[in-house]
């Protein structure tokens, strides 16, 4: 009899286990489900998607590595367009130590700094309405109307000045300028030189006083590209790290280029800071879902 019981709560038992084991498979498959059908914030959304990417980010051939430091200016930062007098109230100058220990701690075979680079007439200067205001689009605001941070619609000149293009442009305080303080990197951003394993490269865009340039491959209306692309490709790059300012315009703009020119692209979320934190999380949950991974600095040396 006594071992007829102990069979019993021994098959009791393993039930039990196994009833717990379903549960728990059952419950694994319908949190599978919510990350496949989206239904999962999205900072673990990033998360899941970062650890995918990293499992197979060190297969197959040797990586070649780019990191892009993307306006890393004192206009951002304490100037006249600072993100801390944005919406977002973010702190510019919190990128430039954790860039400097990139810098430092890891081998990037190609380094590239950009800078916005305008002219004093640029289109995307609020102050610079009154010039451009006979090339205002009837459906825009009117000069009298339109603030800083408003968009205003123009309607310009193709090249071959065959038809108009419609360019949406939205109106920045005046940032920037070509030679001024503003324009320069700031002082405590690490420039790191040029040796036989490392190349760098200074990129200057938004130069054409008629459209703006956000990213570091186009200009705003993709008609003229910048020299960025053949550098990498001269080089033979495979991944793209992206840092730097503003999260949510150039380095969402330089990504999504680098994501089409079919580079594994990385966004150093914790080195980057932006204008509109409700921007920030849209322009991120949009790049992931175009395969950009996004990361903590701390991660990288575990995927290069």
């Amino acid at each position: 009899m006594t071992k007829i019981c102990i069979v019993a709560i021994v098959i009791i038992h393993a039930l039990i286990h196994l009833s717990f084991s379903c549960l728990i498979f059952v419950r694994f498959k319908q949190f599978m489900g919510n990350i496949t059908m989206g239904n999962i914030s999205g900072n673990i959304q990033r998360k899941i998607n970062t650890l995918k990417k990293r499992n197979h980010s060190n297969r197959g051939a040797k990586p070649i590595n780019a990191l892009l430091i993307v306006d890393v200016q004192y206009d951002f930062i304490d100037g006249t367009l600072a993100l801390k007098d944005c919406p977002s109230h973010h702190q510019g100058e919190q990128v430039i130590p954790i860039i400097n220990k990139l810098l430092n701690d890891i081998h990037f075979d190609i380094i590239v700094y950009t800078q916005d680079w305008h002219t004093p007439d640029h289109i995307s200067f609020h102050e610079n309405l009154p010039l451009r205001a006979h090339l205002l689009a009837k459906e825009s605001k009117k000069v009298d109307e339109l603030k800083v941070f408003d968009t205003a619609i123009f309607l310009l000149d193709d090249e071959a000045k065959t038809k108009k293009l419609r360019v949406e442009q939205i109106l920045w305080p005046t940032h920037c300028v070509q030679h001024s303080h503003g324009a320069e990197l700031h002082k405590d951003l690490h420039i790191v030189k040029p040796n036989k394993h490392r190349q760098v490269v200074n990129l200057f865009k938004g130069n054409d006083s008629d459209i703006d340039s956000y990213s570091a491959f186009w200009d705003n209306q993709k008609i003229r590209e910048t020299a960025l692309n053949t550098k990498l490709k001269e080089h033979n790059v495979t991944n793209v790290f992206i840092a730097g300012i503003a999260t949510d315009v150039c380095v969402y703009s330089t990504a999504l280029h680098a994501v089409e020119y079919g580079y594994r692209t990385f966004i150093v979320e914790d080195a980057c800071r932006g204008v509109d934190v409700t921007n920030i999380n849209l322009r991120l949950d949009e790049l992931i879902k175009r395969n950009c991974v996004i990361v903590q600095a701390n991660e990288i040396k575990d995927i290069i």
